[in-house]
């Protein structure tokens, strides 16, 4: 169960939606975050969710925040944006969430829902892809058109930002997935971000913003790769040293 606070019930004339949650690399996090601030986007509407079940304390001061997901919009671009802190991993929380946001896109008349997000690349060396997936085999051509790679085969998208896609079909909602390669699950991506965040701009026909915020974090995570790395060889060489003098 959730609770919901409705701030206005904006005006929009059949917008499109973008909605996605924290996945790996946060490749959804950071599209979500720069989305909204890229297009001065307003808080409208918010679901809090029963979590987390504990509090947290600093110096014996108990501190509390409990989790929320998030209605963003922009009235100029005619878009909603949803994201939040978390993407559950409990099946009922996460259906649970998913109608909430298509209970929402219908009542705003929502025309089209897009979401974001990573795929784990099985191999490196290449230059990193973005594909998609769409809930309505007429919006292949959309793809297409923008040069992604289509999602061959069979395989899943977990969490919300795949079952969102089948929600929506459900409902008559038409959806569109962007997802950029990559191949570290673990460390957050930046510089995929912006690339999916870039096919998303053009297919939607969202109006161009400063993403220099995303290339900063690229540069400031390959310096603590740079930094890991050099500390990594460091420690193998002194390991080295250490057999050395033992075996003598």
């Amino acid at each position: 169960m959730f609770g919901a606070r409705i701030h206005y019930s904006p005006k929009l004339e059949d917008p499109i939606m973008v909605a996605a949650l924290p996945d790996m690399g946060n490749v959804a996090g950071l599209c979500i975050s720069t989305l909204v601030k890229g297009l001065s986007a307003e808080l409208f509407a918010e679901i809090y969710a029963y979590w987390p079940p504990y509090v947290t304390y600093k110096d014996g001061v108990i501190e509390y925040r409990q989790s929320t997901y998030r209605f963003y919009t922009s009235r100029i671009d005619n878009i909603v944006i949803f994201g939040g802190d978390f993407n559950p991993t409990d099946p009922r929380r996460l259906y649970e969430v998913c109608y909430e946001v298509v209970n929402m896109a219908q009542r705003l008349s929502v025309k089209m829902l897009y979401t974001v997000g990573a795929a784990l690349r099985p191999s490196v060396g290449a230059e990193p892809r973005v594909y998609g997936a769409v809930n309505n085999s007429s919006l292949l051509d959309t793809l297409k058109e923008h040069n992604l790679f289509i999602l061959e085969g069979e395989g899943q998208i977990t969490g919300f930002n795949g079952l969102i896609l089948g929600i929506a079909m459900k409902r008559g909602l038409d959806a569109i997935c962007i997802l950029g390669e990559i191949d570290n699950p673990e460390i957050v991506q930046p510089r995929t971000a912006k690339r999916v965040l870039e096919r998303l701009l053009d297919i939607a026909k969202i109006r161009r913003f400063d993403m220099s915020e995303l290339d900063e974090e690229e540069k400031r995570k390959r310096f603590i790769e740079e930094q890991l790395r050099y500390m990594s060889s460091m420690l193998e060489r002194d390991k080295g040293r250490r057999d050395v003098d033992i075996y003598y």
